[in-house]
């Protein structure tokens, strides 16, 4: 038999893990994935162009919840985003195919790196509707 002690610490356990996961959900949210995802493209390159999905990699793992803000349940999250330097070059067409594969080759033996993180900020905001109205932070 569990005393009364014991029980009620379960409970608050149970309750606060609980409470954890969906907040932090809210940031991983694969719906809410996509649309940071878009917003960070649309940022780096406007909104009219059609970048390819293979340039930034959004971490999905790194989701992260930072903060919630009181009343409002306003979410600050964070995420890492993966560029490739490589399909970057090809995409905007500033260097020959032969230019791309000299690069690709000889960077790493100068020990350059071929990708950069980038570590965004951004909010979701639930609404009446039960979708969340996201930001991505500048």
């Amino acid at each position: 038999m569990i005393s009364l002690p014991l029980k009620l610490l379960i409970a608050i356990v149970s309750t606060s893990v609980l409470a954890g996961c969906s907040k932090a959900s809210t940031c991983s949210d694969p719906g809410t994935l996509q649309t940071v995802k878009k917003l960070f493209d649309q940022q780096q390159f406007g909104q009219a162009a059609q970048v390819p999905p293979n340039i930034f990699t959004l971490q999905d793992r790194s989701a992260t919840l930072i903060s919630t803000e009181g009343q409002s349940e306003k979410s600050l999250c964070s995420a890492i985003v993966v560029s490739d330097i490589i399909e970057l070059m090809k995409f905007t067409n500033q260097y020959s195919a032969e230019d791309v594969a000299k690069i690709k080759e000889e960077a790493p033996k100068m020990g350059l790196a071929l990708t950069k993180e980038y570590l965004i900020n951004y909010t979701v905001q639930p609404m009446a509707s039960g979708q969340g109205y996201i930001t991505v932070l500048p």
